[in-house]
């Protein structure tokens, strides 16, 4: 069975491609901006060439869609693939380990509208 199979089966979490603006911190202090390329109610995935190392925590900050503030999340890298390979980009897989549950039913209800076909409007 392949890797991106095995970790659909293992998933929790429905996951729907969304781009999004993010800007992370790592523990050491340093700040980057990137793009989401998938979010789900356990994590996301952040495109980049240069992800951090797996185990690494990391804060994230974001706009959700219909939202006027920023949402603030804690997560910790649990994959990473450096470069672009089989149809997959580059980037980190993060996991939450510290959402608000305001935020987490922000996100799933999210998540929700665009597996059903929202539009971008309706996002």
């Amino acid at each position: 069975m392949r890797e991106d199979q095995r970790m659909k089966d293992r998933r929790k979490f429905f996951r729907a491609p969304l781009s999004l603006a993010v800007r992370y911190t790592d523990p050491e202090g340093k700040e980057t901006e990137g793009f989401t390329n998938t979010i789900g109610g356990g994590g996301l995935f952040i495109e980049t060439f240069h992800p951090l190392p797996v185990n690494h925590d990391i804060s994230i900050e974001l706009h959700l869609p219909g939202s006027t503030s920023k949402t603030m999340l804690k997560g910790e890298v649990i994959w990473s693939r450096i470069e672009y390979a089989e149809g997959y980009p580059a980037g980190m897989g993060i996991r939450f380990t510290r959402v608000s549950r305001q935020d987490q039913a922000r996100i799933n209800e999210l998540i929700s509208r665009i597996l059903v076909g929202g539009t971008e409007e309706g996002i």
